[in-house]
């Protein structure tokens, strides 16, 4: 489901920010994380490293979609240079496994693995 597009803007630089937004009992929670934070697996997962992120923990719990807004200045849009995405995802947090160990081992840091599973991603640019 990663076309060609959203897999440029992930892999170009310069490094961009992106945002997550989770939805729990206090509303609309926002984190953001860098694009080259994000690591691919071969069944198309986004994988990215979670140093804190226990509210988005929280709620994902109880609704594990997410949405998130990823871009990148340097890549042609639709009309002009710099497009962006709009991503609609089922998500989850691994602490073991293969998909834990893959971010583990890039970003020791992390004390879990935020696993994307892209149910949608919509061009914005």
């Amino acid at each position: 489901m990663i076309n060609d597009k959203l897999l440029e803007v992930i892999l170009s630089p310069p490094d961009s920010a992106l945002t997550i937004a989770t939805k729990g009992p206090g509303g609309i929670h926002l984190i953001n994380s860098w694009n080259s934070y994000i690591q691919i697996t071969d069944d198309d997962k986004l994988l990215l490293p979670a140093g804190q992120m226990e509210q988005t923990e929280k709620n994902l719990k109880k609704n594990n979609e997410i949405k998130m807004t990823i871009c990148n200045r340097d890549v042609q849009g639709k009309t002009y240079k710099g497009t962006g995405f709009l991503v609609t995802a089922k998500a989850t947090f691994a602490t073991s496994g293969r998909e834990y160990e893959m971010v583990k081992n890039k970003f020791p840091w992390a004390r879990a693995a935020l696993v994307l599973v892209i149910k949608e991603a919509i061009q914005t640019l």
